[in-house]
């Protein structure tokens, strides 16, 4: 094997290939770096692939690996550059020779041509687009703006931030009260002019510092993310610089951009009239800084935050060798597989670089079902839900599958150790509580409430002459409140006297022929009379309010006294039988058909209350179009997501179905209103059961099939 080794030989590396001092590695041992112009790429090598690099022209891995060996201190063999060999091949930094070396060109171009679905699934998330070419531009600007990179200048914004604090500080509830602004049309378009101004001021100072540290700038351009533009400035040629304080000044110049922007911004907004300059100034020194610092600073995104990171940890690349080290340490921890990590880092280093990368996969998985239900609600149904499928398919199932391909490789025919034991033990574990079939109970948001409840209200205008107290108990039929009304008093009494003029020249009128013509008329006006008694009889009758009912009168407003005018249908209290009570629960349709008459169940009232043992005693037929308690409603609070119609009622956003539940004890005495939460005991069902029955209703609900 050793011979076939010293046969090998090694192709020439491409000669546009520019090899430059890199910073040194942590250890203090040196690093190179090789510029890839027709790439625009920059890999970092070690003294190890510097060596070998240096002595490639010797043709053959043997003699590379003799003279690294012989003329270094490096112990050297033929295996470590055969890895640096195939490193290259990968990293293309070979001459394409021959019929093999075109066919590898021609395959890394089949591979990079993408079909129009493929192109667009991989670039809707993040497309950009080149505008120009501003490197000219930044040295000309360089030129004039040269003093901002001085420690004067930044001693001057320092001193310019003070300031501003404190005469914001000053007028702080007139500046607060410019976020109502935003609010409006105008305030809402001057806020994306400002935004994007100051995402224009941002790249800029990517720009000049990258300038100022001379590097090019090769492009700069707008970028798609989700369909949001977003500028960007192509930077890459930082890594030329071999001080990497240089590139963390270069990846923070964006955000510091801003603050200086801000700055000045805050100090225009306290000097400026009111007016749109005013408002624009209040939205550079607020809002749109401080989003964007938050978006930018986040590292588990590709943004300022990471490169931070990665130049202060001096690890580039961080987040795919933070993804590498993460699923290493998975599967060593599932499956003691035994293997080498994918490089060596010192032990703290390796926790930070570890703890990264679980947060950042923990992070995109969120961040990529974010996107899904994103995707959803920008486009109409049919294509929401295509689009929200191919998401989380290839962006969270893909890599999920080819992990799951690696762990049945790799575990295929393994030995039994503590780390497959304790994973089987785990694994069986989550499938029986997935599979069988032990969750019995029904949760659902209630209302327990008395069975019977009126609301005690006046019948007619009226003066309030007498009202049963707060709390006292009434037998049916009894007066809860008397009002009295002069007007009907006085018609009541003028309609009876109406009444009895009439019956006496009714009864003249029989024995004076004279008068017998006008009889009839008579007849009709006593008529009218009578009507008119009946009707303040009723009115009269009205000014007492009686209960439907024997209960309890509760809810009496405080300020209620006698001798106040009243109106009509003015609420007086509440009376309640407190000893018929009932809880409404309002049960989804996917456990509906679980529920049964007659299950027990528990009532758990908010707050801490003890709870109650009730029976179901009614299931509605139906799902409910509109919520009637409000206390449930979601707006309020409740545990029933609804949404107000045109007509201001609540319909609930799923179908949910109203069970009516009743006190195990008859007798109990219950609160007029408490909302809480009812536990039915129902049919059993596995947890995997209900997932796959909520996952059909809403791919059904939301589809519109």
């Amino acid at each position: 094997m050793a011979g076939a080794l010293t046969e090998i030989p090694l192709p020439p590396l491409r000669e546009d290939l520019r090899l430059l001092p890199g910073p040194r590695s942590r250890d203090g041992a040196p690093t190179w770096t090789v510029h890839d112009p027709a790439r625009h790429r920059f890999l970092r090598l070690g003294w190890l692939e510097f060596e070998i690099l240096t002595r490639w022209a010797l043709g053959r891995s043997d003699r590379v690996a003799q003279a690294v060996a012989t003329e270094t201190v490096i112990r050297a063999d033929e295996g470590d550059v055969l890895q640096m060999l195939a490193f290259a091949d990968r990293a293309g930094l070979l001459q394409p020779l021959g019929e093999a070396g075109a066919k590898r060109l021609r395959l890394e171009a089949e591979r990079r041509r993408l079909s129009a679905a493929m192109w667009l699934l991989k670039n809707y998330l993040f497309l950009r687009v080149r505008l120009l070419n501003p490197d000219r531009a930044l040295a000309a600007l360089l030129r004039l703006l040269g003093f901002v990179f001085t420690r004067g200048f930044v001693a001057a914004v320092a001193l310019a931030a003070v300031l501003a604090g404190f005469l914001v500080w000053r007028q702080w509830p007139a500046y607060t009260h410019n976020f109502m602004y935003l609010f409006t049309l105008q305030g809402a378009a001057l806020a994306a002019l400002a935004l994007s101004f100051a995402k224009v001021v941002h790249e800029l100072g990517h720009g000049l510092t990258a300038r100022h540290f001379g590097c090019r700038v090769p492009a700069m351009g707008v970028g798609l993310l989700v369909l949001w533009p977003v500028l960007w400035t192509d930077t890459t040629d930082a890594w030329r610089l071999t001080d990497r304080r240089q590139r963390m000044l270069i990846d923070a110049a964006g955000m510091a951009a801003e603050i200086v922007l801000a700055v000045a911004a805050t100090l225009a907004w306290c000097v400026l009239a009111d007016g749109p300059l005013r408002s624009g100034a209040f939205l550079l020194s607020s809002s749109t800084w401080i989003l964007t610092i938050v978006v930018n600073v986040n590292p588990m995104m590709r943004f300022d935050g990471y490169y931070l990171l990665s130049d202060l940890l001096d690890v580039p690349n961080l987040q795919d060798r933070g993804f590498a080290l993460t699923r290493w340490r998975l599967r060593e921890l599932l499956f003691g597989l035994g293997d080498p990590p994918p490089e060596r880092f010192p032990p703290r280093l390796a926790a930070v670089v570890l703890v990264y990368g679980t947060c950042t996969l923990i992070y995109r998985f969120v961040l990529f079902m974010g996107i899904a239900l994103l995707v959803y609600h920008l486009a109409f149904k049919a294509l929401g839900l295509l689009l929200m499928i191919v998401e989380v398919g290839w962006f969270v199932a893909r890599p999920i599958c080819g992990e799951l391909r690696v762990w049945a490789r790799r575990t295929g025919g393994m030995r039994v150790n503590r780390h497959t034991l304790a994973t089987a033990v785990g694994l069986a574990a989550l499938l029986a509580a997935l599979l069988l079939p032990w969750h019995t109970q029904v949760s659902a948001p209630a209302l327990l409430r008395a069975g019977r409840q009126a609301v005690l209200a006046t019948g007619e205008r009226g003066r309030l002459v007498r009202l049963v107290p707060q709390g006292q108990t009434v037998a049916e039929g009894a007066v809860v409140a008397e009002l009295d009304s002069p007007q009907v008093t006085y018609g009541r009494r003028a309609a009876l006297l109406r009444i009895a003029g009439l019956r006496e020249e009714i009864a003249g009128a029989a024995f004076d022929p004279d008068r017998s013509g006008g009889l009839e008329v008579s007849w009709r006006e006593l008529e009218d009379a009578v009507a008119k008694l009946r009707a303040f009889e009723a009115q009269e009758a009205a000014l007492q309010v009686r209960a439907p009912f024997a209960g309890e009168v509760l809810d009496i407003p405080p300020d209620l006294r006698p001798g106040t005018w009243l109106p009509r249908r003015e609420r007086l209290g509440l009376l309640v039988e407190r000893s018929r009570g009932l809880a409404e629960a309002y049960v989804e349709e996917t456990d509906i058909a679980r529920v049964h008459v007659g299950a027990p169940a528990t009532f758990v009232p908010d707050g801490g209350a003890a709870a109650i043992a009730m029976t179901v005693a009614e299931i509605g037929p139906a799902a409910i179009k509109a919520l009637d308690s409000p206390d449930l409603a979601s707006l309020h609070g409740g545990g029933v997501a609804v949404r107000k119609d045109a007509s201001g009622a609540l319909v609930p956003q799923i179908a949910v179905y109203r069970v009516v539940l009743r006190p195990v004890e008859t007798d109990a005495r219950v609160a007029v209103r408490q909302r809480g939460a009812v536990a039915i005991e129902g049919d059993r069902v596995s947890l995997l059961g209900r997932i796959a029955r909520r996952a059909a209703a809403l791919l059904v609900r939301e589809s519109g099939l």
